[in-house]
C-alpha cells in the first residue's frame, strides 16, 4: 500500500510515528511522514521518508516562558489554526493517490481531506485520555480524580467551545470540499476504530468510549546507541544514578529547576543524571555527582537509573515504564497530569509533583518513598518484563494492513 502518515507537535509526538513508518517501510509498503519541519534530518538519518510541514514546533514551545498561562494558551490556539490553515492548503497534494492515511496529534485537517478524496483513514492515538469518557476529564483539566459526570461534562464544554474555534475553521474548508459540516470535530478526527497506542500495564481505554478502539501498545522506536564514554564512566564509578528530564518543558523553566533536583539528590546521598536543553553552562556542570546529557535515547540509559523525575509525556512514561524503574512524573500541561496519576494508581511510582507545587521538600518525598518502597521496586520490574514493545509495534502493522481489504466508511462518525 502507499501510505501517508501525519503528525504534528513535539518529539513525542514524532517519534512513534517513525517507528510505525519504519515497520511499515520493512513490510514492503511505500510510505511518507508528515511531520515538524525541524525533524526532517533527524528522522531521514533513520532512514525514514519525511516531508516537513507547518511551523517550527520546538522553536515555538522555546519561545513560551510560561505555558500555564492565558497569553501562552492564546499563542497555542493561533498555532494550531495556523497549522490546520496549513495542512489544508498542502496536504491534498501529498497524499494524492494514497491507498491509506494516518494521523496523529494535531492533524486535524487530514480526516476532511482523506474523506474529501475518498482515501482511507486512520488515527493512532498515544493516550486513552484522547477519548471523550466519564472516567477521565478533557486533558487541559489537571484534577484527575472528579466525578464522573464532571468529567463528562468537560468534554461537552470543550466540544461547545471548540464549535466556536477550531470547529468552524474545519467547516469553512470542509464547504470549500462540498462536505458536509461537523458537529463535533474531534470525533471526526479520531474516526472508526482507532489505534490507541499506550501499554495497557499504563492504562486502559476506558468501557464508556464508543469510537471502538483498539489498544496496541505503545510503538517504541529503536535507535542507534550512541559511543559515550564519559556517560559510560559515570555510570559505573557508583551506584545507579537518579535521572531527571523534562522534554516539551519550556528551557528556562528546566534551567530553574535544576539546584532543586541536584539538593534533593545529595540529601539522598544520590548521583544525578540531567537531560540538558538549555544554552548556558553553570557551575554544577564539572560535579563529580551530577552529569549532562543531551540528546542520549532513553531506551540505554533509564534501565541503569535508580529513579526516574520526567515531564510525563506519553513516550517518556512509556520507555520509563519498559525500564522497569520507579517514576516521579513533574507534569505542567494536557496528557502529563494523566499520566503522572495513572503511573501512580498502578504503583509504578510516587504521586506526581505538580509543576506549581515542586519543592525540595515535595521531591525528597517522593523519592524518598519510591526507594522505601518494596512494593514499588517489584511492581515496576514486573511490569517492565510484561511489556512486549515489538509485539506491540507487529500488532498495530498488522491492524493496518487489514484494513486495505475493508470497504471505505465514509461519514465518519459524529455527534
Amino acid at each position: 500500500m502507499k501510505i501517508v502518515l501525519g503528525t504534528s507537535g513535539t518529539r513525542g509526538d514524532v517519534q512513534p510515528m517513525v517507528a510505525l513508518a519504519l515497520g511499515l517501510k520493512k513490510k514492503g509498503h511505500e510510505v511518507l511522514l508528515v511531520g515538524p519541519p525541524e525533524k526532517m534530518a533527524w528522522a531521514k538519518r533513520l532512514g525514514c521518508p519525511y516531508q516537513g510541514l507547518g511551523c517550527d514546533v520546538t522553536q515555538f514551545l522555546d519561545a513560551i516562558d510560561n505555558p500555564i498561562s492565558i497569553p501562552s494558551a492564546i499563542k497555542f490556539m493561533n498555532y494550531v489554526r495556523n497549522e490546520i490553515r496549513t495542512q489544508f492548503e498542502m496536504l491534498p497534494g501529498i497524499i494524492k493517490g494514497a491507498d491509506l492515511v494516518i494521523a496523529s496529534s494535531l492533524m486535524f485537517a487530514l480526516s476532511s481531506i482523506a474523506e474529501a478524496l475518498n482515501i482511507k483513514y486512520l488515527y493512532v492515538a498515544f493516550t486513552p485520555q484522547l477519548f471523550p469518557s466519564s472516567f477521565h476529564p478533557f486533558p487541559v483539566v489537571k484534577t484527575q480524580t472528579l466525578p464522573g459526570w464532571c468529567n463528562r461534562l468537560s468534554w461537552q464544554l470543550a466540544s461547545f467551545g471548540d464549535r466556536f474555534n477550531t470547529g468552524r475553521l474545519v467547516n469553512g474548508y470542509r464547504k470549500q470540499f462540498k462536505l458536509k459540516p461537523l458537529s463535533n470535530l474531534w470525533i471526526h478526527v479520531l474516526g472508526h476504530n482507532p489505534i490507541v497506542a499506550c501499554d495497557p500495564q499504563i492504562a486502559q481505554i476506558p468501557p464508556d468510549v464508543t469510537q471502538g478502539p483498539i489498544q496496541t501498545g505503545y510503538m517504541h522506536l529503536h535507535m542507534p546507541k550512541p559511543d559515550y564514554p564519559e556517560l559510560e564512566d559515570f555510570l559505573i564509578s557508583d551506584s545507579p544514578p537518579i535521572y531527571a528530564g523534562f522534554g516539551s518543558m519550556p528551557p528556562k523553566d528546566q534551567a530553574g529547576h535544576i539546584p532543586l533536583f541536584v539538593k534533593a539528590a545529595r540529601h539522598l546521598d544520590r548521583r544525578i543524571i540531567i537531560s540538558k536543553v538549555w544554552p548556558k553552562s553553570n557551575d554544577l556542570s564539572y560535579s563529580k555527582d551530577v552529569f549532562f546529557i543531551k540528546n542520549y535515547p532513553h531506551e540505554y540509559l533509564f534501565p541503569r537509573t535508580a529513579a526516574i523525575i520526567h515531564h510525563g509525556g506519553a513516550g517518556t512514561t512509556a520507555t520509563a515504564t519498559r525500564s522497569g524503574r520507579p517514576q516521579i512524573i513533574v507534569p505542567h500541561i494536557l496528557d502529563q497530569y494523566y499520566h503522572g496519576h495513572r503511573v501512580f494508581m498502578s504503583g509504578l511510582g510516587a504521586k506526581p509533583v505538580w509543576r506549581s507545587g515542586i519543592s525540595l521538600k515535595t521531591l525528597i518525598q517522593a523519592l524518598t518513598f519510591c526507594f522505601s518502597n518494596p512494593d514499588i521496586q517489584i511492581r515496576t520490574k514486573a511490569v517492565a518484563r510484561s511489556i512486549q514493545a515489538e509485539q506491540s509495534l507487529a500488532n498495530t502493522i498488522e491492524i493496518i494492513e487489514q484494513i486495505k481489504s475493508k470497504p471505505l466508511r465514509q461519514g465518519l462518525p459524529q455527534i
